[in-house]
């Protein structure tokens, strides 16, 4: 194990009924607050009018940042001329990875004499910035940004990503996890935000780092946890334990509390970024796509860990088969659990007109930049991820 430090400011409340506390966290920082959300579902299913109700209650004044359906910097600018106008106190962000970082970039935005993009961009350091207080609302479990300082936001209009890297005043001040809330995602996006807590979970097991069996032990959990949780969904979308374990999994993969100590390069963002946006994709269903055929290609790097995951989490048997045998029936069985799931296996199923890795060849070598996998190894991912040997 690698030396590390560990800190997590976010204070969670969690449970049936969590969300009737919302309030009470608020008044801790203050009683102007901006609401950071999406599209209708939680009007539909009666989270605002819950959350608007108790807010006016307690005599807190609301302002709404509503529709936000993608994590982009315009919505960002709209978000801190709210703040700034009308003397928010607190940002919260309601639903799933997107409108929680867009809430935390607008906090940061809101109360410093900078652009956001510039800090965004890593032109502005951010370590002396001031931040507005941030709460979260997790309505779809799955990104983990509820207890992160993690914000990935895109300019549309340069098509440039930027980010604020595990700020640790970006980090949520509380998280309001009641499972009940997420009763409503229809079990296609339960089960995708349900790979990507494994996949979260995964890309920080395989590396080059020994001797960390507390660590892996918790992703090797937390991946048994969220199969079992998805198998059950998927005929009950009201199970509450399912939900809850789903809704804790969740908070806990990128927390940074499973890869202390492991040293793991994070390989799953950029993976999917290879082909994202050629193919349209958002991050959710890219990783879906590209994370199982990396497991396939690149098993032998990381040999004893990919046979303990094959042992420990998909139950394979060791009986007459050698360690590669059993770490790749390994991978090749978490593909086809996904594909179980009715998650996209390739893009040519999904009728993308790709026929070669040449096709994204530019994005392919950026990544071997990174020299945490091999060029060689990369195009075989995306020839796999395009649906051909």
């Amino acid at each position: 194990m690698i030396n590390f430090e560990y800190q997590n400011p976010t204070r969670v409340v969690f449970g049936k009924g969590s969300i009737d506390k919302l309030s009470n966290e608020v008044l801790n920082f203050g009683n102007r607050v901006l609401l950071v959300y999406g599209g209708n579902s939680i009007k539909d299913n009666g989270t605002y009018d819950c959350i608007m109700t108790q807010l006016k209650k307690h005599c807190i004044s609301v302002f709404e940042l509503g529709g936000v359906k993608a994590a982009t910097l315009d919505r960002v600018y709209e978000g801190i001329e709210i703040c700034q106008h009308n003397q928010v106190e607190v940002v919260i962000g309601i639903g799933g990875g997107t409108c929680i970082d867009v809430a935390k970039s607008i906090a940061l935005g809101a109360v410093n004499d900078v652009d956001i993009w510039d800090v965004l961009t890593r032109k502005i350091p951010w370590e002396d910035l001031n931040v507005l207080p941030i709460g979260a609302v997790v309505t779809v479990a799955g990104s983990g940004s509820e207890m992160d300082g993690n914000s990935e936001i895109d300019n549309p209009d340069t098509g440039v990503h930027g980010s604020i890297g595990s700020f640790m005043k970006t980090y949520p001040s509380f998280a309001i996890l009641d499972p009940e809330l997420t009763y409503s995602i229809p079990f296609q996006k339960t089960a995708y935000h349900g790979a990507e807590i494994m996949i979260q979970a995964l890309e920080q097991y395989f590396c080059e780092t020994q001797n960390t069996p507390i660590q892996d032990g918790f992703i090797e959990v937390i991946c048994k946890v969220v199969m079992e949780s998805l198998k059950t969904l998927k005929n009950d979308l009201k199970d509450y334990n399912a939900r809850s374990q789903l809704m804790w999994a969740s908070a806990l993969v990128t927390n940074r509390i499973l890869g202390r100590g492991k040293g793991a390069p994070w390989m799953a963002g950029p993976l999917s970024g290879i082909i994202d946006e050629k193919a349209g994709l958002n991050y959710t269903t890219a990783i879906a796509i590209t994370f199982p055929k990396y497991m396939m290609v690149c098993y032998k790097d990381h040999l004893s860990l990919f046979k303990q995951f094959a042992i420990q989490v998909m139950g394979v048997s060791q009986e007459g088969k050698t360690c590669l045998e059993v770490a790749y029936e390994g991978a090749a069985q978490l593909q086809a659990f996904f594909d179980d799931m009715g998650l996209a296996h390739c893009l040519r199923d999904m009728d993308m007109p790709f026929e070669t890795y040449h096709e994204f060849q530019n994005e392919i070598d950026e990544v071997a930049k990174r020299e945490v996998i091999s060029k060689d190894d990369l195009q075989k991912i995306v020839q796999l991820s395009i649906g051909g040997q």
